[in-house]
């Protein structure tokens, strides 16, 4: 016990290379997790101090109570607790988070652990039938069950509840893609996920640094799941009124500029309108 006690002590409240990238997942932290680990930080990777982040993305599934157990996660939640009681005892904490635009997130979180909803329709529908496991299967399992909120409220439920600090009270530069919050004993540098190639000089004055060099690393394409994955995509053709939910949300306000939330929602749009044309003119046909 006390050796345990030790390490807790010397890893989260006396390391000085510690770096947090406490994020919502999904968002490029595993490749400035890696770079800088090849650099002798140590940097500590967190979705959630309260709850795994699956049981929250896969909330409304009957096999998350299986593949996570009640006892799993009250082990989750008092370890977590405890580390984020010696991280806010730090004289100094640098915490670096990311966002990225939450539709391309929510079908990267949903393939991030696929098995849950493949346990779902293994254990509560027939796996024989065809219509139970093909694409059009997935993307209405997608849209009925994920929780595609998370990502838009995670600074409010998650970030705000940990550190109590609101990041919307702060300006961020949409245009440039991050920003540096200073309050109390944190540091707190937010980086947008499609300008991170772009970030390396941000993250190195971050880290005073006299430069940083960013490895690319959890790559979609090297997944298990990458052909369906890249399918999945290709034919989601979200509804106008999931983009608004998304879209019209304090998240997409301060971290996106107008311009980029046109574009998304257009890209989106014109795909599903697409579809429409296709199949119009094959009723001609």
């Amino acid at each position: 016990m006390l050796r345990k006690i030790k390490y807790f002590n010397d890893t989260y409240r006396k390391n000085e290379n510690l770096v947090l990238i406490h994020q919502m997942g999904k968002v490029g932290s595993t490749s400035i997790t890696s770079s800088l680990k090849t650099i002798g930080f140590t940097p500590i990777h967190v979705h959630s101090f309260y709850s795994p982040l699956s049981t929250q993305m896969y909330k409304h599934y009957h096999s998350t109570k299986y593949y996570r157990s009640f006892g799993y996660r009250l082990r989750y939640f008092l370890r977590h607790q405890l580390v984020l009681r010696l991280l806010k005892s730090r004289k100094k904490l640098k915490i670096i988070s990311l966002v990225r635009e939450p539709v391309s997130r929510n079908m990267s979180m949903y393939f991030h652990a696929f098995h849950v909803p493949l346990m779902d329709i293994n254990k509560h529908k027939d796996n024989r039938r065809e219509e139970n496991t093909n694409m059009e299967a997935f993307r209405n399992d997608f849209f009925k069950k994920f929780n595609h909120t998370y990502g838009v409220n995670w600074f409010h439920e998650e970030f705000q509840r940990a550190w109590g600090v609101n990041i919307y009270e702060y300006p961020f530069n949409r245009e440039e893609g991050h920003t540096v919050i200073r309050e109390g004993n944190l540091e707190i540098l937010l980086l947008k996920m499609e300008r991170l190639n772009d970030s390396e000089t941000v993250i190195a004055d971050f880290l005073d640094l006299p430069e940083f060099e960013l490895k690319n690393d959890n790559m979609g394409s090297k997944k298990w799941y990458h052909a369906v994955y890249k399918e999945f995509k290709e034919k989601l053709h979200p509804k106008r009124e999931y983009l608004h939910q998304l879209y019209e949300s304090d998240y997409m306000s301060h971290f996106y500029t107008d311009d980029e939330k046109a574009s998304y929602q257009e890209k989106y749009l014109q795909n599903r309108n697409d579809v429409r044309h296709i199949s119009r003119s094959t009723v001609n046909e």
